[in-house]
This record gives C-alpha cells, sequence and structure tokens, in this order.
C-alpha cells in the first residue's frame, strides 16, 4: 500500500466518521394548550415543589413508611435491575467503537525418540517452543455510521429504563402515601362505628326500659335491636377493611403482615398545591421523558437497519514474538506479523434490508404516537387531578360544618327520646343523619388528601425550579 492510498484511507475514515446513516433525531412538535383548564389564571404561579412532596403532610409515620418503601420495596428493585442490565447492555454496544485487542502466551513442548530408525530432519530430544502475541479481533471500521447509531439506541433505551425507574419510583410514593391515608380513614371509620354502637346500645337500653313498662310496643323495641346488630356488623365489616389495607401497605413496604400504626386523620395536613400551574411543568413527568428516549432508540435502530446497504469494512491482525530458547525469547525472538483487512458488500438480499428498515421505520412511528399520547394523557391526568383537589378540598369545608351541626341535634335527641318528647322513628332518623354525616366528613377528608397526593404525582413529583434542567436533561443521541 503506497502512502497515497493509505493517507485517501485515512481521510475517507475520518470524513465519514463524522456521519451515521438514518435520520437524526430532532423532538417532534406537539400542540399543547399553554394553561391547564382548572387552574386559576389569577394565581401567582408557583415553580418550585418541595422534592421530598410526601413531608408535606406534616406526618411522621407517613414520611417514615415513604422512606422505608423507597428502601426496601421489591417493585423499585426489581426496576433497578432492568436499570443495570440495560446499563451492561449500553457498555457492550459501546465497547465496538472501539478495537479489541487480546494478549496470548504459549509454552510448547515436543520430545523426538529414535529419529534415526525413520525420521527425516529430526533430532532426539525434547524442544520447547515460546510465544506470544497481540492479536486484533476482527474490528469494524465504521465508516457509515452503524456502530454509532446502535450505541445511539443502546444509550437512549438505557435513560428511557432509567425514566422508568423514576416513574415506578414516584408511582410506589404515592400508593404509600394514598394507602396510609385510607388506614387513617378507616380507623376513624372504626372509631365512629365503635362510637355509633354505643350510642345504639344506650338507645337500646331505654327503649327496653319502656318496653318492659309498656310505654312503647314491641315493635319498636325489635327495631332498635335490629339497628344495635347492625352497628356491630358495621364495625366488624371496617375492620375486615383494615386488615385487607394493611396487607397492601405491608408489601408496598416490602416487609411482613404486621399492624399498622397511624395519626389521626384530622391530624394530616392538607398541603396547598398552588392552583395556577404553567403547562411546561410536565416536562418534569418521567414517563414522558422515558417515551422519548424510546423514539430516540426507534429513531437510531432505522439508522442501524439503512446501513446494512453500505460495504463493512472489518480489520483483524497480529502481532508477536517466538523463540527456541526462553533467553531468545526474552531478547532476541523472532517477530511475526499479520494484517487482514476485509470488505463485506451487499449484493442481493431478497429484500431482507428493505424489510428490516421497514420494520425500523414502523416501530419509530409506533413510538412517536406513544410519546405524543402520554403527553396527551399526562395533561388529561393533570387537569383532572387539579380539578378534583379543588373540588374535595370544598366538600371537606362544607361536611364538616354538616358533622358539626348534626352532633349537636343527637345529643338534642337522645334527651327528647329519654323523657319520651319524640318517638323512636324521629330518634332513629337524627342518629342516621349524625351517622352518615360523620362517616361523609371523614371519607371526603380521606378523598381530598388522595386527590392531593394524585396531583402530586400527575405534576411529577417535586422538583427545583433551578435544578429542574438536571433532573430531566435535553439529552442529544450518543455519538454526535
Amino acid at each position: 500500500m503506497t502512502k497515497y492510498t493509505l493517507s485517501l484511507t485515512v481521510a475517507s475514515a475520518l470524513y465519514f466518521s463524522g456521519c451515521a446513516i438514518g435520520p437524526d433525531y430532532s423532538r417532534p412538535e406537539v400542540a399543547v394548550p399553554q394553561q391547564f383548564l382548572n387552574s386559576d389564571a389569577n394565581t401567582s404561579v408557583q415553580k418550585t415543589l418541595d422534592l421530598q412532596w410526601w413531608k408535606q403532610f406534616n406526618d411522621e409515620r407517613l414520611s417514615a413508611s415513604v422512606e422505608t418503601a423507597l428502601n426496601a420495596n421489591y417493585d423499585l428493585q426489581i426496576s433497578q435491575a432492568s436499570v443495570d442490565a440495560l446499563l451492561g447492555q449500553f457498555d457492550q454496544a459501546k465497547s465496538y467503537l472501539y478495537p479489541q485487542i487480546d494478549a496470548s502466551g504459549s509454552l510448547t513442548r515436543k520430545g523426538t525418540y529414535n529419529a534415526a530408525s525413520g525420521g527425516r530432519n529430526l533430532y532426539n530430544g525434547v524442544t520447547s517452543t515460546y510465544a506470544g502475541s497481540l492479536s486484533l479481533a476482527s474490528y469494524e471500521i465504521d465508516l457509515f455510521g452503524k456502530v454509532r447509531r446502535a450505541n445511539e439506541a443502546a444509550r437512549a433505551a438505557l435513560l428511557s429504563s432509567e425514566y422508568a425507574k423514576e416513574s415506578v419510583k414516584l408511582s410506589i410514593v404515592s400508593n404509600v402515601a394514598a394507602s396510609y391515608v385510607k388506614l387513617s380513614s378507616l380507623s376513624s371509620q372504626i372509631k365512629l362505628a365503635n362510637e355509633n354502637v354505643t350510642v345504639t346500645s344506650e338507645i337500646l337500653r331505654i327503649t327496653e326500659l319502656k318496653y318492659k313498662h309498656g310505654v312503647i310496643a314491641e315493635t319498636e323495641y325489635l327495631q332498635a335491636q335490629s339497628e344495635y346488630e347492625k352497628a356491630q356488623a358495621t364495625y366488624s365489616q371496617l375492620e375486615a377493611s383494615k386488615i385487607a389495607e394493611e396487607a397492601t401497605f405491608n408489601l408496598l413496604l416490602g416487609r411482613n403482615p404486621a399492624r399498622v400504626e397511624t395519626n389521626a386523620l384530622d391530624s394530616i395536613t392538607l398541603p396547598e398545591v398552588p392552583d395556577a400551574l404553567p403547562s411546561s411543568i410536565l416536562q418534569h413527568r418521567p414517563d414522558i421523558a422515558s417515551a422519548e428516549q424510546n423514539l430516540i432508540s426507534a429513531n437510531a435502530q432505522i439508522g442501524v437497519a439503512r446501513a446494512q446497504y453500505y460495504p463493512s469494512f472489518k480489520l483483524t491482525g497480529m502481532l508477536g514474538v517466538q523463540s527456541l530458547e526462553l533467553s531468545d525469547f526474552l531478547s532476541n525472538p523472532a517477530r511475526l506479523w499479520e494484517v487482514a483487512p476485509s470488505v463485506s458488500v451487499p449484493i442481493f438480499s431478497a429484500g431482507l434490508i428493505a424489510g428490516k428498515i421497514k420494520t425500523a421505520e414502523a416501530d419509530r412511528d409506533q413510538m412517536l404516537a406513544t410519546y405524543k399520547k402520554a403527553i396527551v394523557s399526562a395533561f388529561n391526568d393533570t387537569d383532572n387531578a387539579l380539578g378534583q383537589t379543588q373540588k374535595a378540598k370544598e366538600q371537606v369545608q362544607y361536611q364538616a360544618k354538616s358533622s358539626s351541626s348534626i352532633r349537636k341535634a343527637l345529643e338534642q335527641a337522645k334527651l327528647r327520646y329519654q323523657v319520651g318528647t319524640i318517638s323512636y322513628d324521629d330518634m332513629l332518623s337524627v342518629q342516621q343523619q349524625w351517622l352518615q354525616a360523620e362517616q361523609s366528613y371523614i371519607i371526603a377528608k380521606q378523598n381530598a388528601l388522595v386527590s392531593t397526593i394524585s396531583l402530586y404525582k400527575a405534576l411529577g413529583g417535586g422538583w427545583e425550579e433551578e435544578n429542574s434542567a438536571d433532573m430531566i436533561p435535553d439529552l442529544l443521541p450518543a455519538g454526535r
């Protein structure tokens, strides 16, 4: 090979190494609203949410449960293992950008006996051969960017998995918080049910006395007894629901069955999430980032498929030494070398390569639709969560006033029934209104807390504005 030819080859390699077959990725345009439908445009915009948003509920037991789940949840461990596996695949894909060099050494001992009887050019005795070499495995010179596109696809797949893990993490934290709130709500409902058992028992005692003294008919007494048994059944049903929810909660925390202690529902603070939120905050959602990385990976695979139309240049080689004596091997060995460049040019593939390109383009279109769907879904989820949270907080206020009023009415009704100024039916009606109002308040508070948790989840968790770019960076594909 002449110096001119060598220089031309090197120059060509450097020129083509800056190019890569296939389309370069650019973020697709997606029509999005500038503001949420259920967001208050007149409220000042807050662009920072606490990274540990669950602490905004001011419940130490809740915060401790979340921290336990982040360290012990098995779904999160499975997700991390998937990320580690893709990290290994990315390292493998990246390695093909560089030559693979292996070193080897050998010692061969050979013995010959009775050479004079039939051997030719042989001599009696034992000979040793010492050899060592460096070998270049089949290295593909990436003139057309096939290896770089494969590296780009692997890198995007790795990032997608990382963002998917963040989605799992956000989901786990949200589920732990929601389950904790439900357990606290069930504890409050059980307390209310127990109070109702006490009230019903007191009314049954008064009714029984009236029946024994002939003041009322047996029908009213049997009705009061039925209400008492019904109250007992409700209490037992709520206890069963709490046992089931404890099983869900313990699984989220990655632990064996255990009783769960929660603080009172009224002691859990309802965080104030800003009503005015710009649509740009959805860039913090890890599911959108994961969908975009899948799109980048699929886009790069088109280049991998198209590159198969172009020649493939490979290079293998060997550089070694050999000696019959150990002293010569170290000081003056025989030197060996070998270079074996090769080229493979596709001539006829009967539509194989075209089929691969068509498949890759279809995968890209599928990932593009998935990415756009993720964005539209995120806007609908967030807008729904905003509206639900606002209305749930209003319901808490109304139910609190209703519960306070009917409790006073119940105390008055019990006194009036005892002295006989109202009938049992009137007494029962007030009692049922009281029970319904108290139950509705507990459920309203639970719904408001769960809606707020859902809103945090829809917003992608917490972030700090100055660090938001680091959380989901605008990454360029690898190799460029």
